[in-house]
């Protein structure tokens, strides 16, 4: 009997002896404890940007978080494909398919095409724009040199470059065509939003979306005020009611911001012009304007189809591919101007704003 009282002692005070080491390290752990957090803003698929460790004092709450966060961290590094998140993914355009379509490199390597999301750019051939789609416009032709512009603007300012694209929950990730479905950022900017706001697309009503009230607001401003293609390609009427069509020659590009100091620089700032149709059209006596009414007129000179003709700033000779304004100044205001090109008759042709 006293034998195995003795050993019911022992066997409670291991138990006490168990209970109190527990107890101890419980203890330890909520006394004091670290918490691992990510200190970046956006949503990568690929990597952390930075790490922060936060010290806690006196807590009464064992972590668990340090665990869970990096687990949370393998899962994200190991994804593949950006997730509909809302956030914000940084990637590379690698290249410019039109107005609206670019393809883009992820961090992780991988190439996706991206169809910025809300907006529709002309076609760049007439056959393949229809009449009444951007808005009351049937001027087919006009509508194709916008298409080119639009390109033109998107490869100018984007391609080469990083931005972020942002997916929209209402839209979906992808669309009809497996493309992605994303705003595009630049410089902190709403790159979609401006192509609207600089007339060079029309809102895609046709699909459903987060910004569209929003987008909707800035094509609306765009047309009462004839920005881009709502002004350009207004069909105009003669006193007998016949419709004007659209002269050929665009203006493709414009280098206002020429390398180094401007005015010392002036043959790297030019205007280029393209003619787009399938005639040859003759230059002479057209001119080209900036907004203070500075002035270039054209000399003897035929565009032929499908050419382009650059108008440099500076002096130089004459060739079947270079102009020269003969200028002693910089022309064109790096901080927002606009190229008027205008006919022998004075009509304006067309206009380039930034």
């Amino acid at each position: 009997m006293k034998k195995k009282l003795v050993i019911v002692l022992g066997f409670l005070l291991l138990i006490a002896i168990v209970g109190c080491l527990g107890n101890n390290s419980e203890q330890t752990v909520s006394e004091s404890h670290y918490d691992i957090s990510t200190s970046t803003y956006e949503h990568t698929s690929t990597s952390i940007t930075s790490t922060t460790f936060t010290y806690y004092e006196n807590t009464s709450t064992a972590t668990s978080t340090m665990s869970s966060t990096i687990s949370s961290a393998t899962t994200s590094s190991a994804t593949t494909s950006p997730t509909n998140t809302g956030l914000r993914e940084k990637v590379k355009v690698i290249r410019v398919i039109d107005g609206d379509t670019i393809e883009v490199m992820f961090l992780n390597g991988s190439i996706e095409r991206v169809r910025m999301l809300g907006i529709d750019t002309p076609e760049t051939t007439a056959s393949r724009n229809k009449p009444n789609e951007y808005d009351s416009i049937t001027d087919l032709e006009c509508l194709a040199s916008w298409g080119l512009k639009a390109k033109q603007y998107v490869k100018t300012r984007l391609e080469g470059t990083y931005v972020y694209i942002e997916f929209d929950s209402m839209a979906g990730k992808r669309g009809y065509y497996k493309r992605l479905l994303a705003y595009v950022y630049y410089d902190n900017t709403d790159f979609t939003a401006e192509l609207i706001k600089r007339g060079y697309a029309r809102v895609y009503t046709e699909g459903d979306f987060e910004k569209e009230f929003e987008y909707v607001s800035y094509q609306n401003l765009a047309i009462k005020n004839n920005v881009g293609l709502w002004g350009a390609c207004k069909s105009t009427y003669t006193s007998t009611g016949a419709s004007v069509s659209s002269s050929t020659v665009v203006i493709w590009k414009v280098h206002y911001d020429a390398a180094g100091n401007d005015h010392q620089n002036l043959n790297d700032e030019y205007v280029v012009l393209k003619n787009i149709g399938s005639t040859a059209v003759s230059l002479k006596g057209w001119t080209l304007k900036d907004e203070a009414g500075k002035t270039f007129r054209f000399p003897s000179f035929v565009l032929e189809p499908g050419k382009t003709v650059t108008i440099h700033t500076g002096s130089g000779t004459n060739t079947a591919t270079d102009l020269y304004w003969g200028s002693g100044r910089a022309i064109w205001n790096n901080d927002g101007d606009t190229v008027y090109l205008y006919n022998s008759k004075g009509e304006l042709i067309d206009k380039y704003s930034w």
